[in-house]
C-alpha cells in the first residue's frame, strides 16, 4: 500500500512540476549551478587532499629538515652522510632516505640534438625504496645508484615518458644529457607519483659534480624522508632524530651549525600542506553559494506553496491529510534537486578536463583529480541536503492550512502575511551569506592588486632573459664556460641595442631554488652576536649585474672585471643587512665571512651597499648577499640585457652573438622579465578569479532572491497600492515605498553579514599580501555592492508598482 502511495505522489509531483515549467527550470538552474561549483571544488579537494597518496602505507611516511630559528632561517637540509648515520643508528625507522630540500628544479634534457627544460629533483638511492613504489616500467634507484663510481641513471615520470616518448618501450635504456652530463633512463614511476610535485626525472645527489667552494658536503643537502616501523609515531621518531643530530654535530669533525632545531612532518602534509587554506577557502565559498541557491529556490517554493494555499484546502476538505500532501511537496523538492544533482555532475564530468588545464602550475597531485565513485556519493548527498533546504521547511508550511479560512479567501489573509516574513527572513540570509562570499573575494582581489604594483627594486620594463644550453663535452671546465659567457658578453654590450648585459646564476624569484647563508659572521662579533644574524639571500653575480638590473649602489661602488679570483675577496651587501651587522656605522671596508666564527670561509670586504629588491621573492623583500661569481662559483648560463628594442630584434641580436662565439650552443628561449612575473602570480591571480566567480554568482543570486520577493510582494499588495494612489500617493511615492523597503531588507541582511564576514574572511587569510583581513575597505565595498544590487533588482518591481491602474483594482 506504502509504494502504491508513493508511486502516486511521485507521479503527481512529477506532472505539477511540468506544469510549472517556468518556476522548475529556474529552481533547477540555480541549484545546478550551485551544485556544479561545489562538486567542482570538492572533486579537487577529493584528489589533492583525501585521496591516499600512491605510496604503501602513507601513515608511516615522514620528512625532516632543520631549522635555525635564531636567524629566521626556515629550512636547512641533512647532509646525506648525516641522513645515513641516522638510519644506522635509529630503532624506530625502518628505512631512511634524502629527497631534495629545494623541490623539482629547471634542468635542460638534449637528446638527438634538441633540447628542452624539464623539472627535476634529487634523491638518494634508497628514495623510492621508503616510499615503496615500484615502477610503471624498467626499475627505480637503488642504493647502488648512489655511490662513487655508479652510472648515471635516471627515472622519469609517467608524464614526460607519454609527452616525450608517446608511452613506448623503447625509452628504457636511452642515453640523454641532463645539464652537461650524461644518462641513461631506468625506469618509468606511474601516473600518480609526484614527490617533489612537479618532478619529471628523478637523478641520484651523487650525480652532481662537486663545484668548489661548496664542496662534497653542500652538493648533498637534501631533506629527511623516512618509512617509520609499524605502531611508531611522528613525535616519537621526532625525539629519537633529535638526539641522532645532537650525537651527529657532538662528532662531527668538521664545522658544524649550531643550534639547529628539527622539524618533522608527515609526507602527507609536506605534499599538500601548502594548498589546504586555498582548498577549504574555496570549499567555504561555493557552499554558501549554495546556500543562497537554496535560500532563493526555498523562496520560489514558499511562493508557489502560496498560490496554491486554495488547491491545498481544497484538497484537504476533500480527505487528503497533511502528511500525504507534505510528501507531495516534499517529492517536488527531491525532484527538483536530484535534477539539479544530475546537471551538475554531468557538466562536472564535461567539464572537468578544461577546468584543470587551467589550474596554474605548481598545484600539487592534480593528476589524481577525476570524477569517481567517492565524487557522486557527494553530490548526492548535496542533492538530499539542498532538497530539505529548498524544500522540506516550505512544504510543512504550505500544508498549515485553515480550512475555513483558506476555502473562504482562496488562500489569502493571515497566512499570506506569515508567508511574507518567511520570505523576507531568506532574502535577509541570502544578502547575509552573500556579503561573506563578496567580501572574501574583495580581499583577495585587493591582495593580487597590491602583489602586482609592489615595487621589486629592478628594471623590470627594460629586461629580457636569454636562456642557453651549453654542450657538456665543450664545457666540462668552468674556466672554458666563463670564458664563453664573457666573450658573448662583450659582443652584445657592442650591439646598439642593448643598453647592457650580465650572466645570473638563478632566475628571479627561483624562491626555494636560489641560494642561502643560513648564517654570518662579522668581524669582531662573538659567536652569541653572530648567532643571531639574520640569514640571508646569496646572489653569485657577474661585475655587470648591478648595471643591468639598474639596482641602485647607495654606498661605495659596484663589482668590476679586477673582482677576480686571487684578488681581494669582496662582497656587496643589501642596506638592511648593512644597518643590522653595523648599526650607525659605514659598512663600506667591514669584513665578514659565511658561517660561524670558526667557518673557514675566507673574510670578505664590503665595498658596496645595495638598495633592496624583490629579486628572490615577489612576496618579500630578503636580506641579501651579493659576491662575484668570479670569486665564488659560476654556473651561470641565463643571459639578461637591458634594452628598449623590440623583442624580436633583441632575440636576433643574441642569437647572433651566440652563434658567433659558438655555433654548438643552443639558445633555448628569448623572453621579457614580465613573464618571470607569471609564476609567483600565478596562483593568487587564479584564487583571486575563482572567488570572483562565486562572489559574483552570490550577489547575482542574492539579487534574483530580492527581485523576486519584491515582485510577489508588489502583487499581493496591488490593492494597498491602489487605495494609496486613491488617497494621493504620487508614482514617486510608490517607487519610494517599494524601494526602501528592499534597501531595509537588503541593510538588515549587510550588516548582520558583516558581523559574519569578520570572522568568515579569517579562512582566507593566508591567501593575502599586506591587507588585514578585517580590511574596512573590503568589507564596507561587499556591503555597498549589495545594497546597490538591491537597488537594482527592486527596480523592475517599483516600476511596476508605479503603472498599476488603481481604478481598475478598486473596481
Amino acid at each position: 500500500m506504502f509504494l502504491e502511495h508513493f508511486s502516486y505522489d511521485l507521479r503527481h509531483a512529477w506532472r505539477g512540476l511540468s506544469r510549472a515549467r517556468a518556476f522548475s527550470g529556474a529552481a533547477i538552474f540555480m541549484l545546478a549551478l550551485a551544485v556544479f561549483g561545489t562538486t567542482v571544488i570538492f572533486t579537487f579537494i577529493r584528489g589533492v587532499l583525501l585521496r591516499p597518496l600512491p605510496v604503501r602505507d602513507q601513515d608511516r611516511l615522514i620528512v625532516a629538515w632543520k631549522e635555525l630559528r635564531s636567524t629566521g632561517y626556515a629550512h636547512y637540509p641533512f647532509g646525506d652522510a648525516e641522513i645515513e648515520a641516522a638510519g644506522a643508528a635509529s630503532r624506530l625507522i625502518e628505512s631512511v632516505a634524502g629527497v631534495d630540500s629545494n623541490g623539482a628544479f629547471r634542468w635542460i634534457l638534449d637528446e638527438d640534438g634538441e633540447s628542452a627544460y624539464v623539472m627535476g629533483a634529487l634523491v638518494t638511492g634508497g628514495f623510492f625504496e621508503v616510499l615503496g613504489v615500484e615502477p610503471l616500467l624498467g626499475r627505480a634507484f637503488t642504493r647502488a645508484d648512489d655511490k662513487t663510481g655508479a652510472e648515471d641513471v635516471l627515472v622519469i615520470s609517467h608524464g614526460l615518458w607519454q609527452r616525450r616518448y608517446g608511452g613506448s618501450p623503447d625509452a628504457i635504456g636511452r642515453r640523454v644529457t641532463l645539464s652537461e652530463r650524461p644518462f641513461i633512463i631506468a625506469g618509468v614511476m606511474p601516473p600518480d607519483v609526484d614527490y617533489p610535485a612537479g618532478t619529471e626525472v628523478w637523478r641520484t645527489t651523487r650525480s652532481v659534480p662537486i663545484v668548489e667552494p661548496f664542496g662534497d658536503a653542500a652538493q648533498r643537502e637534501v631533506d629527511l624522508i623516512a618509512r617509520l616501523r609499524p605502531g611508531v609515531t611522528i613525535q616519537q621518531a621526532a625525539s629519537e632524530l633529535t638526539a641522532l643530530a645532537r650525537q651527529y654535530e657532538s662528532a662531527a669533525t668538521r664545522p658544524v651549525t649550531r643550534g639547529l632545531v628539527l622539524v618533522v612532518r608527515s609526507l602527507e602534509d609536506v605534499v599538500v600542506g601548502n594548498v589546504r587554506p586555498v582548498l577549504i577557502a574555496l570549499l567555504a565559498a561555493v557552499v554558501l553559494v549554495l546556500l543562497i541557491a537554496s535560500s532563493n529556490v526555498a523562496n520560489l517554493v514558499l511562493m508557489r506553496g502560496e498560490a496554491r494555499r486554495g488547491e491545498l484546502a481544497v484538497r484537504q476538505a476533500l480527505g487528503a491529510g497533511r502528511g500525504r500532501l507534505a510528501r507531495q511537496l516534499i517529492l517536488e523538492s527531491v525532484l527538483l534537486s536530484t535534477a539539479a544533482a544530475a546537471a551538475g555532475l554531468a557538466l562536472t564530468w564535461w567539464s572537468l578536463d578544461a577546468l584543470v588545464t587551467l589550474v596554474p602550475d605548481g598545484l600539487p597531485r592534480v593528476e589524481s583529480v577525476r570524477v569517481d565513485v567517492a565524487v557522486v556519493l557527494f553530490t548526492v548527498g548535496v542533492a538530499l541536503v539542498t532538497s530539505m533546504l529548498a524544500g522540506v521547511a516550505p512544504a510543512m508550511w504550505s500544508v498549515r492550512t485553515n480550512l475555513s479560512s483558506d476555502l473562504r479567501t482562496g488562500g489569502r489573509g493571515a497566512a499570506g502575511t506569515a508567508a511574507r516574513r518567511e520570505r523576507r527572513g531568506l532574502v535577509v540570509a541570502q544578502v547575509a551569506l552573500a556579503v561573506s562570499v563578496v567580501a572574501a573575494a574583495g580581499l583577495v582581489t585587493r591582495s593580487v592588486l597590491r602583489l602586482q604594483s609592489v615595487e621589486v627594486g629592478l628594471a623590470v620594463d627594460r629586461l629580457v632573459f636569454v636562456e642557453l644550453s651549453l654542450p657538456f663535452s665543450r664545457y666540462v671546465e668552468r674556466g672554458r664556460q666563463a670564458q664563453f659567457l664573457n666573450d658573448v658578453l662583450e659582443r652584445l654590450e657592442a650591439a646598439p641595442a642593448i643598453a647592457s648585459a650580465t650572466a645570473i646564476n638563478v632566475l628571479p624569484f627561483s624562491g626555494g631554488g636560489g641560494w642561502d647563508v643560513p648564517r654570518f659572521t662579522a668581524e669582531g662579533q662573538s659567536a652569541d652576536r653572530a648567532a643571531i644574524n639574520p640569514s640571508l639571500n646569496l646572489e653569485s653575480v657577474h661585475h655587470t649585474y648591478f648595471e643591468t638590473f639598474e639596482v641602485p649602489i647607495v654606498r661605495g661602488r659596484g663589482f668590476t672585471a679586477a673582482d677576480r679570483a686571487g684578488g681581494l675577496d669582496v662582497a656587496i651587501v643589501s642596506e638592511d643587512v648593512a644597518a643590522r651587522t653595523w648599526p650607525g656605522e659605514d659598512a663600506i671596508g667591514k669584513r665578514m665571512k659565511m658561517g660561524g666564527p670558526d667557518s673557514r670561509d675566507p673574510w670578505r670586504t664590503v665595498v658596496g651597499v645595495a638598495a633592496p629588491t624583490r629579486y628572490r621573492e615577489l612576496a618579500r623583500q630578503r636580506a641579501t648577499l651579493y659576491l662575484p661569481s668570479a670569486q665564488f662559483i659560476l654556473t651561470a648560463q641565463p643571459l639578461v640585457l637591458r634594452t628598449t628594442a623590440p623583442l624580436d630584434l633583441t632575440a636576433s641580436v643574441a642569437r647572433d652573438a651566440v652563434r658567433a662565439v659558438d655555433p654548438s650552443v643552443q639558445v633555448m628561449r628569448v623572453s621579457p622579465f614580465e613573464r618571470l612575473l607569471d609564476g609567483p602570480l600565478a596562483r593568487p591571480k587564479f584564487n583571486a578569479r575563482l572567488l570572483g566567480v562565486f562572489g559574483v554568482t552570490a550577489l547575482l543570486l542574492a539579487a534574483i532572491g530580492l527581485a523576486a520577493v519584491m515582485t510577489a510582494q508588489v502583487r499581493q499588495r496591488e490593492r494597498e497600492i491602489a487605495v494609496r494612489v486613491a488617497l494621493g500617493a504620487t508614482p514617486a511615492g510608490i517607487c519610494r515605498l517599494v524601494l526602501g523597503e528592499a534597501l531595509w531588507l537588503a541593510g538588515l541582511g549587510a550588516a548582520i553579514g558583516l558581523a559574519g564576514a569578520a570572522a568568515a574572511t579569517r579562512v582566507v587569510r593566508s591567501l593575502l599580501f599586506e591587507i588585514d583581513a578585517l580590511d574596512p575597505l573590503s568589507l564596507a565595498g561587499a556591503a555597498m555592492l549589495l545594497m546597490i544590487a538591491a537597488a537594482l533588482a527592486a527596480g523592475g518591481p517599483a516600476r511596476h508598482a508605479t503603472r498599476l491602474d488603481a481604478a481598475q483594482l478598486l473596481r
